[in-house]
């Protein structure tokens, strides 16, 4: 039986002085927030923790003053700074319990006997007396629920982002699912595009983002792409649905020739999704990327179909040698040329076979520049069986990392405009 709640709230809360720290950057709240909304929660705060008992009992307080769901991450290890449990059974007044079938799981995860389990192991299965064990088929650090009598629900999950899903998407989802349906169907579509300017794109939609839109329309920056966010809420699916329609036709709409999916993926993964599906093949040369495309489009399974070969090319030498550059070419124009980059896209697409040669040659800096060839220069070349074309970019301001990042996604974007062609 679901009960609805009009104003249902969550709440994040990250553990680990790892992240105070800046050593890692918490990935989990927003894959977790992402996937809230269409449940009928929305997230109020986030919040964020060190290993420190008080810091962590006051967070749990304050999440629990304002929020009807906690979803907490981190601090469940077999350490001794590893203290969320034993912070949760503190705010609700309630010691630590052994459970056994936390060790039961944890050795079958492990494949060893129980006995052979160590004092830090058995650490893990002292949980809050009352909670419900949400079981880890991704690590040792067992899930947690514990339910007030108020109807409140707090989450406790591992910080490894694998274990986090999985329990999340196992136990947390369906859970909130049968709880917090709010008598009204929600709907989240994500479009993004490249070469657009957001305050383009923001000015094109204008009338449909702010606050009491529905639907409402949100954008965002990422890896040099603005991805937009549509939200429906309707009472039936048919309303939802018949709302988002034209929504989603008037976004797609303004992102023009830019729009590369009317998903949430990278410019990347929707590129490797586009060579696959069409039974394309490339091969790609990269000076001033060293490898980032390639290492791009790997992210994507099945992959290897379509991306036959990656060649990192820096030295005059190894442009001559891989890619058949020729040395009269580079002696005339320079590496770093319109010539070059045709040639090297030539090149590596004669040696792979591949349906397309794609190449990236610039300066990525901090030095190398000059006047007619400053910092933030690049070229990207195209090649296939009938065509060869090489276009200039200029990106000025760039640190030498992201301007590698810049160069990367704006070869993918050619590369996608040359498959969809």
């Amino acid at each position: 039986m679901s009960e609805s709640r009009g104003a249902a709230r969550a709440e994040i809360l990250s553990i680990g002085d790892e992240l105070l720290l800046g050593e890692i950057v918490d990935t989990n709240g927003p894959y977790m927030a992402q996937r809230l909304v269409p449940l009928g929660l929305s997230v109020g705060h986030y919040q964020t923790s060190g290993d420190d008992m008080d810091a962590i009992v006051a967070a749990f307080k304050l999440a629990l003053s304002r929020a009807d769901v906690v979803i907490a991450t981190g601090g469940l290890g077999p350490t001794d700074d590893d203290l969320t449990m034993e912070a949760v059974a503190k705010v609700f007044g309630v010691p630590l319990e052994h459970r056994e079938e936390v060790l039961d799981q944890m050795a079958a995860r492990l494949k060893r006997p129980k006995d052979h389990l160590t004092g830090s192991n058995r650490k893990q299965a002292m949980l809050p007396a009352g909670a419900h064990v949400l079981r880890n088929d991704w690590g040792t650090a067992p899930g947690v629920r514990y339910s007030t009598p108020e109807g409140k629900h707090v989450f406790l999950m591992a910080g490894v982002p694998r274990e986090m899903k999985g329990i999340f998407g196992a136990w947390v989802v369906p859970f909130l699912r049968e709880h917090y349906t709010r008598g009204e169907t929600i709907l989240l579509r994500h479009f993004a595009a490249f070469g657009i300017p957001e305050s383009r794109i923001g000015e094109r939609l204008k009338d449909m983002m702010g606050p009491g839109h529905n639907p409402d329309v949100g954008t965002r920056v990422s890896g040099g792409a603005c991805v937009v966010r549509i939200v429906v809420r309707a009472k039936s699916q048919p309303e939802a649905e018949a709302l988002m329609q034209p929504a989603a036709a008037r976004v797609a709409a303004a992102l023009e020739e830019g729009l590369f999916s009317d998903r949430d993926e990278t410019l990347a993964i929707a590129v490797a999704r586009m060579l696959i599906e069409k039974k394309k093949t490339v091969a790609v040369a990269e000076s001033c990327t060293a490898g980032l495309i390639a290492s791009l489009l790997a992210e994507t399974p099945g992959i290897s179909a379509s991306l036959l070969e990656g060649a990192v090319v820096y030295s005059n030498d190894a442009k001559v040698r891989t890619c058949g550059v020729r040395p009269e070419t580079l002696d005339a124009h320079g590496a770093v040329s319109e010539e070059a980059a045709r040639e090297l896209a030539q090149g590596i697409r004669a040696r792979a076979n591949a349906d397309v040669g794609l190449s990236v040659t610039g300066i990525a800096g901090p030095d190398g520049g000059s006047e007619q060839k400053p910092v933030g220069l690049f070229y990207v070349g195209l090649a296939t069986k009938d065509t060869t074309a090489a276009h200039k970019f200029v990106f000025h301001g760039l640190d030498r990392n992201i301007f590698r990042e810049r160069a990367a996604h704006q070869a993918l974007d050619l590369l996608r405009r040359q498959i969809g062609a």
